[in-house]
């Protein structure tokens, strides 16, 4: 078991990867890969999880670090802070780094709630685990506790491609505004109808913020309210909303996928974490199977609680449990079309 692991979490890295080039490309960072799928962008959740993942490829770091100069306005703060704090996806240090290079300029200024407190960091450590030490170091990624080359923005980045179903989540965001209708809308289009509640867990926002926004959609007379028990069911009729697809010249495409991104790139990372784990490859293969059902139980419940097929996630026992769950985990994500 244990001559497996390295490989295993190594393919796995190289696969987030590139779905992080794949989204970021959606959303307007430079580069020549397509963006693909039919699933909806969540920017607060793919900038988290890119402050793990994209340590691993210089490139798309930096192309990261230049879409946020020219793009940073369209990440939504607060709704990225409390996806933060409920999941702890992310390296704060890292995405600390980032915000205090964004503050720099006053255009930026509203980043500083990310860039209060630098840790106490006895000896910095390089920022690209794949590369060396370089010679001549960024005073603010080494002030956060890592080591990089000064970060040069190349300004090459767009503004998010609207012509592509990954940017729907930010196309509306243009349309409506940073708060809570933006994802309420995307949500109610790739279901078509849901119970405030539902859409105020999968969407992150709190229920009352939620039910509000959902009431004054109502008035408009392009979303309509049925009565399911005690609850009201809120409908977005597909036909009203058909001019958003502006990838589709007819109409005739699908709205894009809701994807739980925040929960599904959470329970990525502690896959990748313990599998990446020296103690984790010493386990007996029972032992290995335990901690994994404890470490992932929590997030596949929630996963299916969101309507998602996770049993073949669930309960892993015995030998090969990693091997296993790495098939089944890629399994999930090529039902989901990524």
């Amino acid at each position: 078991m244990a001559n497996s692991l390295p490989s295993s979490s190594e393919d796995l890295r190289r696969s987030v990867v590139d779905l992080l080039w794949r989204q970021w490309s959606a959303l307007g960072v430079a580069g020549q890969v397509a963006p693909g799928g039919s699933a909806a962008v969540d920017p607060e959740a793919l900038l988290l999880v890119s402050t793990v993942f994209a340590r691993h490829d210089a490139r798309l770091f930096d192309e990261i670090a230049d879409w946020l100069q020219q793009n940073g306005d369209w990440i939504n703060l607060l709704r990225m802070a409390r996806l933060q704090r409920e999941l702890g996806l992310g390296d704060v240090t890292v995405l600390g780094a980032l915000a205090d290079h964004l503050t720099q300029r006053s255009a930026h200024s509203k980043w500083k709630g990310f860039a209060k407190k630098p840790p106490q960091v006895d000896q910095p450590v390089p920022l690209f685990p794949h590369l060396p030490s370089p010679n001549r170091t960024d005073d603010i990624f080494r002030r956060w506790g890592w080591l990089r080359t000064p970060v040069e923005p190349c300004g090459l980045s767009k503004p998010p491609r609207t012509n592509q179903p990954g940017a729907f989540l930010l196309q509306l965001r243009a349309l409506f505004g940073m708060q809570s209708r933006a994802e309420v809308m995307a949500w109610l289009l790739a279901h078509e109808s849901g119970h405030p509640a539902q859409i105020a867990r999968e969407t992150g926002y709190f229920r009352g913020s939620v039910q509000n926004v959902l009431n004054e959609l109502e008035i408009s007379g392009h979303v309509f309210a049925t009565r399911d028990g005690r609850e009201k069911r809120f409908i977005a009729p597909r036909e009203h909303w058909r001019f958003l697809l502006t990838w589709s010249p007819d109409g005739s495409a699908e709205f894009p996928q809701w994807v739980p991104w925040a929960v599904l790139f959470t329970l990525v990372r502690r896959f990748h974490d313990l599998i990446a784990s020296p103690a984790f490859a010493g386990y007996s293969a029972d032992l290995q199977s335990i901690e994994l059902n404890r470490a992932l139980t929590p997030l596949i419940n929630r996963l299916s609680a969101e309507g998602y097929r996770t049993q073949d996630l669930a309960e892993i026992p015995g030998a090969q449990a990693v091997d296993r769950f790495l098939i089944r985990l890629y399994n999930l994500l090529a039902e989901l079309g990524l």
